[in-house]
C-alpha cells in the first residue's frame, strides 16, 4: 500500500464562500493481466474530503445558483469494471399520455469566464453553443438555456484583446429533485500579448509570424487595401501555463481523417481586423510563415505536423507541416489566420487510468469534474459517475497528476504524482 497527500486548496464561490480541506489518496496495487494478455494495474483511488467551515457570508446564495455545476467530460470512457458509462440518462419525465420515461430536451449551462493573468471575471465575454449564445456579466458569470443534452457541445469563448477561447463539455439535464446540473463550467482565456498596426501594402515581420504585403481580403472575399490590426499569441505547451491554455483537447483529425492524440509544443493564435474592427482573411497562397521557438526535445525531428484548430467542431486539423531551422526553431506555412498548433501524434497504445473519489465515509461523490495535468492531453471535462468513477486516458510513459473539483459546494483536490501508465496498460478498480 502506497500513500500520496494531495495538496490543500481554497477555492472561492460566487457567495464568497471559503472551504478547506484535508485530502489523502490511497492506492492499492495488484498486477494482473485482461482476456487480451495487457498487463492491469489496479488501483483503488480515495479522496477523502475532510471541509472545514471558514467564511460564510451569503450561504443562501448557493441555493439560488440553480445550475451551477462541475461540467460533464468529451470524454465517454466506461465506468470501471461495472460497464456503467459516464454519460448518464437524466431529468427524465412520465409521459401524461402512456405513463412511460421521456427525456426532456433541455437544459441549462452556467459558468463563469476569468482573465488567465489575474484570476479575476471578465464582463461582456460572448459565450456561445451553437446557435445559443449569452453575454457575462460584470463578474463573468452566464447562462446558457434550452440546451439539448448532448456527449459534446463544444462552447466558445469571445472577448476583443483576448484570444479566442474553446472547449468541450457534456450537457445533463437538471435531476428530478430539483438539484443542479454538472453543466458549470469555470473558463480562463487569455489577452494577446501583440497588437500592432500597419498598412496591408507592406510586409509584416516579427519573432513568430512573416506575412507579405497585399495578402488580406474582406470576409466576402475581395482584396483588402488599409490599415491592419493584428493581435497575436504564442504560448509554449511543454509549460504548466501553456497547457491549461490550450484550446480545446490534445486531439485531432489527421490527414488520413482518423482522430488521434497527439503531444503539443506549442500555438500560436493570430487574428487580423480592418480599420472598423471587421475581420480580415488570408488569401490561401498568402506565403504567411509561423514560427515556433525551439523544443529541444525534437531537435531530431525534421518536420513536424501543422494543426489548426476548428472552433465549429472543437477539434484539430492537422493541415501542413513546419520544419527544423538551423536555430532549432520550426518554421511552417500556414493558409489562414486562427490557431495553429505544432503537434506530434502519439504512435503507441495510450494507458488507461480509472479511479474512484470517494466521502470520508467510503460513499462515492458523484459529478466531480476531473483533469488529468502531466505531459498528457487534459480531459477538459471529465467527470465521475454515480459510483463515483472515471476514466482518462492518458499518454504513455508520463507522469501526471489529478484535479478534482466539487461543482455544488466548491472545493476540490490536486493528488500527488501519479507514476507513469505504460503502452496498453490499464489501471484499474
Amino acid at each position: 500500500m502506497s500513500m500520496r497527500e494531495i495538496t490543500n486548496n481554497q477555492y472561492k464561490s460566487v457567495s464568497e464562500l471559503y472551504r478547506k480541506f484535508d485530502a489523502k489518496v490511497t492506492g492499492y496495487y495488484i498486477t494482473s493481466r485482461d482476456t487480451d494478455g495487457k498487463p492491469i494495474r489496479k488501483e483503488v483511488i480515495r479522496m477523502y474530503l475532510y471541509k472545514k467551515m471558514e467564511i460564510l457570508l451569503f450561504a443562501m446564495l448557493v441555493t439560488l445558483l440553480t445550475g451551477c455545476g462541475g461540467g460533464g467530460g468529451s470524454s465517454t470512457a466506461s465506468a470501471g469494471t461495472t460497464g456503467t458509462h459516464l454519460s448518464q440518462t437524466t431529468g427524465t419525465h412520465l409521459s401524461e399520455t402512456t405513463g412511460t420515461p421521456v427525456l426532456s430536451s433541455k437544459a441549462v449551462q452556467t459558468g463563469q469566464v476569468k482573465d488567465s493573468e489575474t484570476g479575476e471575471g471578465l464582463a461582456n465575454v460572448k459565450v456561445s453553443i451553437g446557435s445559443q449564445t449569452a453575454t457575462t456579466d460584470t463578474d463573468g458569470f452566464y447562462t446558457l438555456s434550452d440546451l439539448t443534452e448532448t456527449e459534446e457541445a463544444v462552447v466558445n469563448f469571445e472577448k476583443e484583446g483576448y484570444l479566442l477561447g474553446s472547449t468541450k463539455i457534456q450537457i445533463k439535464e437538471l435531476s428530478g429533485d430539483n438539484t443542479p446540473s454538472t453543466n458549470y463550467l469555470e473558463y480562463a482565456i487569455d489577452a494577446y500579448d501583440y497588437e500592432w498596426n500597419y498598412d496591408s501594402q507592406e510586409s509584416a515581420s516579427g519573432s513568430h509570424i512573416d506575412i507579405p504585403d497585399s495578402v488580406y481580403t474582406d470576409t466576402e472575399g475581395n482584396l483588402y487595401t488599409g490599415t491592419v490590426a493584428a493581435s497575436l499569441e504564442f504560448r509554449d505547451v511543454t509549460t504548466n501555463e501553456g497547457k491549461a491554455l490550450f484550446t480545446g483537447s490534445f486531439e485531432g483529425i489527421n490527414i488520413n481523417g482518423e482522430l488521434v492524440p497527439f503531444v503539443s509544443y506549442g500555438f500560436i493564435s493570430l487574428s487580423f481586423k480592418d480599420a472598423n474592427g471587421n475581420a480580415l482573411k488570408l488569401t490561401s497562397d498568402s506565403g504567411a510563415t509561423l514560427t515556433f521557438d525551439a523544443v529541444p526535445s525534437l531537435e531530431e525531428q525534421n518536420i513536424i505536423p501543422l494543426w489548426y484548430y476548428d472552433y465549429e467542431q472543437g477539434l484539430w486539423i492537422e493541415e501542413g507541416y513546419a520544419e527544423l531551422q538551423a536555430d532549432n526553431t520550426y518554421k511552417g506555412d500556414i493558409s489562414h489566420s486562427g490557431t495553429w498548433s505544432l503537434n506530434k501524434p502519439i504512435e503507441t497504445d495510450p494507458g488507461i487510468y480509472r479511479g474512484r473519489i470517494l466521502n470520508e465515509d467510503g460513499s462515492p461523490i458523484s459529478d466531480v469534474r476531473l483533469q488529468a495535468i502531466g505531459n498528457n492531453w487534459i480531459s477538459n471535462d471529465l467527470s465521475t459517475d454515480e459510483d463515483g468513477v472515471f476514466e482518462i486516458v492518458v499518454i504513455p510513459g508520463e507522469d501526471f497528476k489529478l484535479k478534482a473539483y466539487h461543482y455544488e459546494d466548491k472545493y476540490g483536490a490536486e493528488s500527488g504524482t501519479i507514476s507513469a501508465v505504460s503502452s496498453g496498460e490499464i489501471v484499474e478498480i
